[in-house]
């Protein structure tokens, strides 16, 4: 909708982007972490009374750490930026701004670019989610009961920055979790899933910040090359193939 209102307009667009998802999104995950408390027993108040006192303190820390970053990191943003600063959501940002900005979704979805067949998707979305009800109402016991077309879409809203390997490793774990320990231990699914899940999700910003520090941020992981982990340098999600190449010669023309 930005894209229409302003046409040609790249910070107009940045900031309709950010004040309008990006704030809407934010409050969504306020909820999201409160609902994931209710199951894990913690005290409502408290935990917004932290999410407060986290979003206070992280916000300046966040800008300080940013600031430096850009000042002292050598080739941040740029595929080979040190220790692997690449910033994948702000290229993300940075190419969506692009697309609905400077060119525009009017240029965009056109006949002559060839994205114009990706607005049959708006009636795909629309129509997709009217026969999966009426199979729930009819067939309440299958597992249509367990399809929510909504969520399904929804999900695909994070990739880009995330790839493959990121949707792959949710998959496993989810079906694990959710299907196969809840259906043989359910009592022990009941008790402790969600607990084990506030622990992973712990686990992987502990975790990121101890492996940086003591492998990348010293120099040891020059030391630590080995099939598992180089195997994801030779995918296409690491070297961003695309679909189509460009004769020599040819110019992209919007």
């Amino acid at each position: 909708m930005a894209g229409f209102v302003f046409e040609g307009k790249v910070l107009a667009n940045i900031w309709f982007f950010d004040i309008g998802y990006i704030t809407t999104i934010k409050g969504l995950y306020f909820a999201q972490d409160m609902k994931l408390a209710y199951y894990c027993h913690i005290p409502q108040r408290k935990l917004f009374l932290v999410q407060c006192v986290g979003m206070l303190v992280g916000t300046p820390s966040s800008l300080g750490v940013l600031n430096w970053a850009m000042n002292h990191i050598t080739g941040i943003c740029t595929s080979t930026a040190v220790n692997g600063f690449s910033c994948p959501y702000s290229r993300t940002h940075f190419n969506t701004s692009l697309i609905w900005g400077a060119v525009g979704p009017r240029r965009y979805f056109s006949n002559q670019i060839g994205y114009s067949a990706l607005l049959y998707f708006f009636i795909v979305g629309a129509i997709l989610p009217i026969p999966v009800y009426y199979l729930t109402r009819r067939y309440p016991k299958s597992l249509w009961r367990r399809v929510h077309v909504p969520l399904f879409l929804g999900g695909l809203n994070y990739l880009p920055p995330a790839t493959g390997m990121n949707y792959g490793s949710w998959a496993v774990v989810g079906l694990t979790f959710g299907w196969l320990v809840r259906k043989r231990l359910h009592s022990w699914w009941s008790k402790y899933n969600f607990v084990l899940s506030s622990a992973m999700d712990s686990s992987v910003g502990i975790a990121g910040a101890l492996i940086f520090l003591t492998i990348f941020f010293t120099g040891a992981s020059k030391h630590f090359k080995w099939w598992g982990t180089d195997v994801h340098k030779n995918t296409c999600d690491w070297k961003g193939c695309a679909y189509l190449s460009m004769p020599k010669g040819e110019k992209f023309v919007m």
